[in-house]
């Protein structure tokens, strides 16, 4: 069972909202546990341009909210770039990382790309093409919740914002050494906008395991939220026994999943 005084602080992809990670927490126990935030630019904080410094505030707000304790941090898509943001701002402040669905970052084009189809289609329009090509329904009636909630949100914000947010997250850089953060990189294994090659190299810079999810594409907690769980609870749950017992739950304990470069 989970130490209850380590809370899951949840960050959600490009053109999501918090309501997007709720079949991700009802797929298993401690529901209280977890707080899911709207970034700048998405859901209750539609209205405001997308920051990354007013992001990371947003975090600390959500973290302050969580109590005294560090928390374990997860985010996908932009949601990982602002909590890479996080990590580099107060790493004392975080029990975990765990990145799914990082930015692919370098692309000028498709920022242009993204602005002359929401000119053309608007953001309905964009939103029933992107998601069409990105998302995986693998998730059963649990992942059909998640991807109407994202078509929802997606539909509904400002393409000013997303364009905001789209083009904070392609410049992100990934941290130069790993940090004294237990981290963890997955990627589900459908993924067409980040490469495995790309998502195995992140956790090395962060000196963290990869995961491949199975079944799942670039926003694989929507895709796969039971799975997205499974594994979420199974890192979280090695992170707290070394912190409780740090002499006794060694890397090679065959009842968690190793914490490796190397991943599964």
């Amino acid at each position: 069972m989970h130490d209850p005084s380590n809370p899951v602080l949840l960050l959600h992809t490009l053109g999501g909202n918090a309501r997007t990670w709720a079949p991700v927490v009802d797929a298993g126990a401690d529901p209280a546990r977890f707080l899911a935030v709207d970034l700048p630019g998405h859901g209750v904080r539609g209205e405001d341009p997308f920051d990354p410094a007013a992001a990371v505030a947003v975090v600390h707000a959500a973290l302050d909210e969580c109590g005294t304790a560090p928390a374990h941090l997860v985010g996908s898509g932009l949601g990982a770039f602002v909590a890479l943001r996080v990590l580099a701002d107060a790493p004392h402040r975080l029990a975990s990382l765990l990145l799914a669905g990082f930015p692919p970052g370098g692309d000028p084009g498709r920022l242009r790309a993204t602005a002359d189809s929401l000119r053309a289609t608007g953001m309905a329009g964009f939103a029933a093409g992107y998601l069409a090509a990105t998302v995986v329904t693998d998730g059963g009636p649990c992942g059909d919740v998640g991807v109407a909630e994202l078509t929802a949100s997606m539909t509904g914000m400002r393409p000013e914002a997303f364009l905001g947010a789209l083009e904070a997250a392609l410049g992100w850089e990934a941290p130069v050494s790993p940090g004294p953060v237990p981290c963890r990189v997955l990627r589900g294994e459908h993924d067409v906008r980040v490469t495995e090659q790309a998502a195995r190299s992140l956790a090395t810079r962060l000196g963290a395991d990869y995961i491949g999810v199975p079944g799942a594409g670039h926003i694989a907690y929507v895709d796969d939220p039971r799975g997205f769980r499974e594994l979420m609870d199974a890192f979280h749950r090695v992170v707290e026994a070394r912190t409780a017992v740090p002499d006794t739950l060694g890397a090679g304990s065959p009842a968690e999943p190793v914490l490796s470069q190397e991943g599964t």
